[in-house]
């Protein structure tokens, strides 16, 4: 038998055992035996597959090196050949192998010896499939009087002020974390991701993309005050941990007129309050919500703006209009100090400026990017000037700022002024301090893991992984303490960063550094686990919270979960059923969309 041909069969045989086929027709019984014992997919790959022209790796959890070959699962004809190199990392040691993706689309797989990997797809554009996916999956966690929502309608009844016990409307949005809660901090990455999957590829499925946009955006609207500000959340933790996390009626009540004294919750430092104790309906907590919060409505609302003007100019002109009141208030009300938060500002003033043409908000913006390039670290600061351009936590302090979830603001906002007003007197400085960032600090600590993950973050004094870089550690995973999610969100958002600091610097080895964070996320790491619902294999177990509410989030294609977290010495765990890793989170979602196309946009902005 031919080695095309054994090729053929080999990959006949991983599809049919993939679906839980018992026989393979056209091989005898002993052919099958060999197949199936044979059969090794332990070669790690993007189990989705990738943009033609790109670069692709591979890797084998081993120590042996040889070689692989490129193999065209239609034909059986190997497409290219190369050389797996050992290499030893922070996550333990492998042979990694790089291939050119090529120019001629088709499905592939990686052998290497009786090491084979999972099928991928090589084409022009390979995460439309993906992106449909969490289409749909926002569709399926609508909340209200959707159609499409998995226990839909639900929740007519949201719901009732915490501090006056009056009923408002506050239906719609997305429910949040595998749960029916609808945080505005973290749903509103749902609106940002998918806007910007709209603005990069521009004509795919538009309409779609803009009725999913709106139904998440009535809620947002419908949380913003008159002076301002928008409030925290409804179905949250209002008078003790969890209590709104259920199901209602769907029928509108009264409060009553009982008054409750409470702490707040997840505060015991908090004064006591009186609030109206609920009958049936979910409470709304009517605090401000947080400044990233405050400051991704007015990005939010400022981009469903320049999306709808041409078609829809009375639903741009509210939006705009939401996005400048709110913006007033926390600018008004709330410091930019820290790195995360005059970066997120930087990002809202772009917007502001994209959609009013207010020459203001360019002001605002480029006087926030002054102060980021202020709080960056550059080459004649700290102990170790081979890893430089990361920023301080806020001004006077040596603290390093770290993100678990809400997307490396600070890079992204320099990487959105470069792009938006590349003619400014200041366009070479905010190049500048992407180029530290990206090749002075991602870089060269994602050279030091076999998969090009990038860090977390970096932490003063000693760790216990044993990791350091001058006076500091670094990590690529949250320490596993009392609450802690894994690593999704944030590295798809330097991937994110990456794919624009690639474009705007002309340096290929960044976009290939951008394709290994989405690599990450669907399959090439050490634990060979896809993270996202419904693509690829080896899912994390799903988390359940069954003791909330009845019946519980079911299992959701197109859902991206935590992603895989990190033990106490910084190496990979799957946490199969906790919510750290298998919760849907929508800062995961919207970044992890944003990423799919950016990468085939080759830019971000």
């Amino acid at each position: 038998m031919s080695e095309n041909e054994l090729n053929r069969r080999s990959f006949l045989a991983s599809m049919a055992l993939s679906a839980g086929a018992l026989s393979l027709p056209g091989l005898s019984g002993a052919e099958q035996a060999s197949l199936s014992r044979d059969l090794r997919l332990e070669v790690l790959t993007n189990q989705l597959g990738y943009p033609v022209e790109s670069a692709g790796r591979c890797a084998v959890p081993a120590d042996t090196g040889g070689t692989f070959r490129l193999i065209n699962a239609s034909t059986g004809k190997v497409a290219q050949e190369g050389r797996l190199n050992v290499k030893d990392g922070d996550f333990s040691t492998f042979s990694v192998g790089t291939f050119e993706a090529g120019s001629r689309p088709g499905t592939y797989y990686i052998k290497a010896g009786k090491r084979r990997s999972y099928p991928f797809h090589i084409t022009d554009r390979p995460h439309e499939q993906v992106l449909t996916k969490i289409l749909n999956y926002f569709a399926t966690q609508r909340c209200g009087s959707s159609t499409t929502g998995y226990c839909s309608p639900c929740h007519l009844d949201d719901g009732i002020r915490m501090d006056n016990g009056e009923h408002q409307d506050v239906t719609g949005g997305w429910h949040d974390a595998s749960d029916l809660r609808k945080w505005v901090g973290a749903t509103i990455y749902g609106v940002i991701g998918l806007a910007r999957v709209a603005r990069l590829k521009d004509g795919w499925r538009r309409d779609r993309i803009m009725d999913e946009v709106r139904w998440g955006n009535k809620y947002f609207l419908a949380m913003q005050e008159p002076d301002g500000y928008v409030m925290s959340h409804v179905g949250g933790d209002a008078l003790q941990h969890g209590d709104s996390n259920r199901w209602t009626n769907n029928k509108i009540e009264e409060a009553g007129d009982e008054l409750v004294t409470i702490t707040p919750p997840g505060d015991p430092e908090a004064p006591e309050m009186s609030v109206f104790r609920p009958a049936d309906d979910r409470v709304i907590d009517t605090d401000p919500v947080d400044t990233y919060a405050q400051f991704n409505f007015v990005r939010a609302q400022a981009l469903v703006a320049q999306l709808c003007a041409d078609r829809d100019p009375d639903y741009a002109r509210r939006c705009t209009e939401a996005a400048e009141k709110c913006w007033a208030w926390t600018m008004e009300n709330r410091s930019v100090e820290r790195a995360g938060h005059c970066g997120t500002a930087a990002l809202a003033a772009v917007q502001l400026h994209g959609a009013t043409g207010d020459n203001q908000y360019q002001k605002n913006a480029v006087e926030l990017g002054r102060s980021l390039l202020e709080l960056q670290m550059d080459d004649k600061v700290g102990d170790d000037p081979s890893i430089t351009g990361f920023f301080r936590h806020r001004p006077g302090t040596d603290r390093a700022h770290r993100d678990v979830w809400h997307g490396r603001t600070p890079f992204l906002a320099l990487c959105s002024l470069a792009s938006s007003y590349p003619d400014h007197p200041d366009a070479s400085r905010w190049k500048d301090g992407i180029r530290r960032y990206a090749a002075g600090y991602l870089l060269p600590i994602a050279r030091q893991n076999c998969f090009g993950m990038v860090p977390l973050g970096l932490y003063s004094g000693t760790d216990p992984a044993g990791r350091t870089v001058g006076s500091y550690s670094y990590r690529y995973f949250m320490r596993p303490r009392n609450w802690w999610v894994g690593v999704n969100s944030h590295v798809a958002a330097a991937g994110i960063g990456l794919c624009e600091a690639a474009r705007l610097l002309d340096e290929g080895e960044l976009m290939n550094l951008a394709q290994r964070q989405m690599d990450w996320i669907l399959g090439f790491n050490p634990l060979h686990a896809s993270t996202v619902v419904g693509v690829g294999h080896n899912h994390p177990g799903r988390f359940v919270n069954s003791q909330a509410f009845d019946p519980p989030t079911p299992q959701i294609p197109g859902a991206v979960m935590n992603g895989i977290g990190g033990n106490a010495e910084d190496q990979p765990v799957r946490g199969d059923g906790w919510y750290h890793t298998a919760e849907y989170w929508t800062p995961m979602v919207g970044h992890t969309a944003w990423l799919l196309a950016a990468l085939e946009a080759r830019g971000s902005f």
